[in-house]
């Protein structure tokens, strides 16, 4: 695995250098290019998610818990993790106060994919009183 990350770390350097050099003359073919080089770098880290993925899958077996416990936390971890991306695009491209909407909604969104896990924990709560 660590080779996938020094192949995105590698990819990462030269598509800033390739985005800086462009950008000096087209600076919205700069911005492009910058937007390609994220989506090939998300594409390439998606591969580390996979053993994520296994062991929430043997946690899931393991504790018996439903889907209802396990669906709302990786849903937030995505929209973290594709938020923080878009935001940042945002603050290179110059418009820091759409990154920090971005931002916002995905807490928001963050906090909706969370509404099963709270109703749970709630109902847990109100059978223990």
């Amino acid at each position: 695995m660590t080779d996938i990350v020094a192949k995105v770390c590698a990819l990462a350097a030269f598509g800033t250098l390739a985005a800086l050099l462009i950008r000096r003359t087209n600076p919205e073919t700069g911005l492009a290019l910058q937007l390609a080089v994220c989506a090939a770098v998300l594409f390439a880290g998606a591969r580390l998610l996979e053993p994520v993925t296994e062991l929430m899958r043997e946690a899931k077996a393991l504790t018996g818990l439903s889907e209802a416990v396990f669906a709302p936390v990786v849903k937030c971890i995505f929209i973290a993790l594709f938020s923080r991306c878009a935001a940042d695009v945002c603050r290179d491209g110059g418009q820091s106060a759409l990154a920090g909407t971005v931002e916002t909604v995905a807490a928001i969104g963050a906090l909706y994919c969370a509404l099963p896990l709270i109703a749970t924990l709630l109902d847990m709560l109100g059978e223990l009183l």
